[in-house]
């Protein structure tokens, strides 16, 4: 008995050398320290994976309010501080989708050296969840934008031909189609020649109105090799450059009296008021031409389009003062672009036609001529965008033509009513002035 129980005693007695070097314990330990790491771990990725998507969230909302604050500076004349509160209204109406997510600590607007865009800088901080853990409590998510127009600085030539023919002094939905025009137009150069900044520094426009003529004013004797009464002119005397640009000179000088004398001849001959105005950044010398417009006589469409390339042709720059003379073709720092605007079929040629809105042979040899001009034009590398204020129930072949005049179709805008004639002005500034991110 004494010595079952003295085995007894010595297996329960503690073996301190085999606890010692028993691991199982620290399996444990280390299974507990490795699981706290991984849950760590879990935690901040799915912070990171939250601060991918404030990132997005913040990046697409100060892009587009960098946009907005550009074209308040262009289309609107405001300055920095003017733009700048409803910028941030603005930011903040795009990121209430995020408001959870991220705070808004920072906002900077500012316009760039150039002064042709804006900066917007916004800083901002994002709540962490997990990586409170280790510390990290809020994660900074910084965004800067700059938008500017036409960001390569290049010059940019644009020649306006304006249809002012008598069907411009109907009504669509109580407004006058030459009041439509006028506010298109004063659009437009409100975005190309804005009066802040430097943003249209680098832009001219000239305007070219046209009817059954041109009313050329102080350049009639320069393109007819003498007087020209009332300064209306016509077609050149000559037909072998009728799709051409060459200078208007000698026996292929444009002719200073129509073929009004014989019979079918159409009345008024030219614009009253509203005359050929050269290139110029100079808002005050081109906004009276737009508000001289006045509606009157049939459509001569080729002259208009004669007189808008010869506004950025080279060939023309004997005529026109030095501050107005177009660049070289081919120069790299320059773009050329026409718009050519119609209410209507191009019916007239020699201020005649057959009395009917199609205008006849007159007719056809008007839009002939027209189509061939816009492509002369196109080979020289010159963009042209076509508008057709073309309201409901008008005859829709009106449009042929200045679906074949334009560079593509995105270049071709059919405008039934006032409202689209402002927005197509607009689209088009727009495009022109190359409104763009650049960072």
């Amino acid at each position: 008995m004494s010595v079952g129980t003295a085995r007894t005693s010595q297996s329960h007695r503690f073996n301190v050398a085999a606890f010692a070097a028993n691991e199982h314990g620290s399996v444990a330990i280390v299974f507990g320290l490795m699981l706290m790491s991984l849950l760590l771990f879990v935690g901040c990725a799915i912070d990171i994976g939250r601060i991918a998507l404030a990132r997005s969230y913040l990046t697409s909302a100060v892009d587009a309010t960098t946009l907005y604050a550009t074209k308040k500076m262009r289309t609107e004349g405001m300055d920095a501080a003017q733009i700048s509160p409803l910028a941030h209204a603005f930011l903040d109406a795009n990121l209430k989708g995020a408001a959870k997510l991220i705070t808004v600590t920072g906002f900077d607007l500012a316009l760039t050296d150039t002064g042709t865009g804006i900066t917007v800088n916004v800083k901002s901080e994002l709540q962490t969840t997990f990586a409170r853990v280790a510390g990290i409590n809020t994660i900074q998510v910084p965004q800067t934008a700059t938008a500017v127009f036409n960001e390569q600085n290049q010059n940019v030539e644009v020649a306006l031909q304006l249809d002012v023919t008598g069907s411009m002094n109907d009504s669509i939905n109580g407004a006058r189609k030459i009041d439509s025009l006028k506010l298109a137009t004063n659009k437009l150069l409100d975005i190309l020649l804005p009066t802040t900044g430097n943003g249209g520094a680098n832009f001219r426009v000239g305007i070219a109105p046209f009817a059954a003529g041109v009313n050329a004013g102080t350049y009639a004797s320069a393109v007819t090799g003498g007087s020209a009464p009332g300064g209306c002119v016509y077609e050149r005397r000559s037909t072998y450059n009728d799709a051409t640009d060459a200078i208007p000179a000698g026996s292929d000088s444009l002719k200073t009296v129509s073929d009004l004398g014989r019979a079918n001849a159409i009345a008024p001959p030219c614009p009253a008021n509203a005359t050929v105005t050269a290139l110029s950044s100079d808002r005050s010398k081109l906004q009276p031409t737009v508000n001289a417009l006045a509606p009157g006589g049939w459509t001569s469409g080729h002259l208009g389009t004669t007189w808008a390339w010869g506004l950025i042709s080279p060939n023309w720059s004997p005529v026109w003062p030095s501050a107005s003379k177009p660049a070289a073709y081919g120069d790299s720092t320059t773009r050329k672009i026409a718009i050519l605007m119609t209410d209507g079929i191009y019916n007239t040629v020699g201020g005649m036609n057959d009395g009917t809105e199609f205008g006849g042979t007159f007719g056809v040899q008007s839009r002939a001529r027209a189509v061939a001009l816009c492509d002369a034009m196109k080979a020289k590398g010159i963009a042209i965008y076509t508008v057709g204020f073309i309201a409901a129930g008008d005859n829709a072949a009106a449009a042929d033509t200045l679906k074949a005049c334009a560079s593509d179709d995105s270049h071709f805008y059919q405008a039934q009513d006032g409202d689209q004639l402002f927005a197509a002005f607009n689209d088009i500034a727009q495009k022109i002035s190359a409104l763009r991110l650049s960072k």
